[in-house]
């Protein structure tokens, strides 16, 4: 699948939580996510021939092991994922493929599906607050349709574009 998502900084939690009321929308309870991103050594971010491994942990129990390949940039990219056993076990194979740890941080989300769309809402320690909006479509998916989409919802919550990050919570930590 490929996965194309927005995201943006809140600066008004208040005004967010009061327009998904209006809406109709409700976040989940919050689960921490704690997550270690893996890359080859030297691995270029937003290269296309690059694969990026993933080993989230929820709520200190369920693990989830993610691939992502990168296709107009760092948020629309291939996804495959899987829930796995054993943290040690799958962190230990990423090792024996050449990865190595790239970044690792530890965030709070909340989420909620809107029709196709998935809502999250992130808290992220030293970062701050931000809202993505994504969706899973066909590899072959139109980007700027899907994008735009993705603003219309957003644009409702009262999100404006001049808060769209463009770079992954991996990046952002490491800046």
């Amino acid at each position: 699948m490929r996965e194309i998502e927005i995201k943006a900084r809140v600066r008004d939690i208040g005004k967010l939580l009061a327009r998904l009321k209006a809406m109709k929308i409700s976040l989940s309870e919050p689960k921490k996510q704690y997550d270690v991103v893996y890359s080859r050594p030297g691995a270029i971010d937003n290269d296309p021939k690059e694969n990026w491994l993933r080993v989230r942990t929820e709520n200190d129990s369920k693990v989830i092991f993610t691939l992502k390949r990168s296709v107009t940039g760092e948020l629309d990219s291939i996804e495959h994922e899987v829930v796995v056993d054993s943290e040690s076990e799958i962190v230990a194979i990423i090792g024996y493929l050449g990865y190595e740890s790239f970044s690792d941080l530890t965030k709070v989300r909340r989420k909620v599906h809107y029709g196709e769309i998935e809502i999250c809402y992130d808290e992220v320690p030293g970062l701050g607050s931000f809202i993505e909006a994504e969706l899973l479509v066909d590899e072959n998916a139109n980007y700027e349709a899907t994008i735009q989409q993705l603003w219309d919802l957003l644009t409702q919550l009262g999100i404006e574009k001049s808060d769209e990050e463009t770079q992954g919570y991996d990046v952002l930590c490491l800046l």
